[in-house]
């Protein structure tokens, strides 16, 4: 007869990780990478100032767009425009709330 068991995995805390190694625990070195903003080491707190930085960007980037899309436009055009994209938003806003 075969006996199978499940090996319980122990999480190891934050603080028994070794500097440089992964924290998930695979004991891989972080490699250090260039980022478009700045040089980081690979930790995940590192990539996630990195993403957010990035996310603030792409909003700035957007809004800019839309500023300088309205200045072009013609009272009537504007005021469409921003009912497109009330709309547009609370759609999305939507599809992020069922998730």
């Amino acid at each position: 007869m075969l006996i199978i068991t499940k090996e319980k995995k122990v999480k190891k805390d934050k603080s028994d990780v070794e500097p440089g190694k992964c924290p998930c625990g695979c004991g891989e070195d972080l490699v250090p990478r260039e980022t478009p903003y700045w040089p980081i080491d690979g930790d995940i707190e590192e990539k996630k100032e990195v993403f957010g930085e990035g996310c603030r960007e792409d909003e700035n980037r957007i809004a800019n767009a839309q500023r300088e899309l309205h200045a072009r436009m013609t009272e009537g055009d504007r005021d469409k425009a921003l009912k497109w994209a009330s709309y547009y938003r609370a759609l999305l806003q939507e599809d992020y709330d069922r998730t």
